[in-house]
C-alpha cells in the first residue's frame, strides 16, 4: 500500500503545473498542522513535533524556491509571510500552543 501511495504521490508531483504543485504543498502543510493540532489536543508532544517539522519542512522548501530579483514585491512579501510561519510554528512548538499552530 505505502509504494502505491508513493507512486501515485510520485506521479501528481511530475504531471501538475507549478500552481498546481503549489497548491498540493499548501494543502500538505495545512494537513501536517491539523495532525500536529491532534496530537497536542492528546498530550503527545513527539507527533506533535514530527509534524509541525514536516510543515516547517515545506515552508522552508517554499520560502526557497522564491526568486527575489525577478519576483519584486510579490517574492519580497510571500518570504516575509514565511518567515512569520515558520517563526509562529517554532514558538507554537515550544509553547505548545495550538493557538499559534492556527496563526
Amino acid at each position: 500500500m505505502q509504494r502505491a501511495a508513493h507512486a501515485y504521490l510520485q506521479t501528481q508531483v511530475t504531471t501538475n503545473s507549478p500552481g498546481d504543485l503549489l497548491i498540493l504543498l499548501y494543502d500538505g502543510a495545512i494537513n501536517f498542522l491539523n495532525k500536529a493540532k491532534e496530537y497536542l489536543a492528546v498530550n503527545d508532544m513527539a507527533g506533535k513535533g514530527i509534524y509541525i517539522s514536516k510543515a516547517l519542512d515545506i515552508i522552508n522548501e517554499l520560502d526557497s524556491t522564491l526568486n527575489l530579483d525577478k519576483g519584486g514585491e510579490l517574492a519580497a512579501n510571500l518570504h516575509n509571510l514565511y518567515f512569520f510561519c515558520s517563526s509562529r510554528l517554532v514558538m507554537a512548538n515550544l509553547k505548545k500552543d495550538a493557538k499559534m499552530v492556527d496563526e
